[in-house]
């Protein structure tokens, strides 16, 4: 792999649906499907949105 970096910013790019997970205050995982992402500066800082409507 030549550029890690370039080479991380196309896959993120080319996806259409995202998997955020976290551990909740129990130690139990939750997994959150989102729409790609909206905004991108590098890959550190990533912006993703749902399509839950409230």
């Amino acid at each position: 792999m030549r550029n890690a970096e370039k080479t991380i910013r196309n896959i993120i790019d080319k996806q259409s649906i995202c998997y955020i997970s976290s551990i909740d205050k129990d130690g139990f995982p939750n997994t959150k499907a989102m729409l790609r992402p909206r905004k991108r500066n590098g890959i550190k800082e990533i912006y993703f949105s749902t399509n839950f409507m409230l």
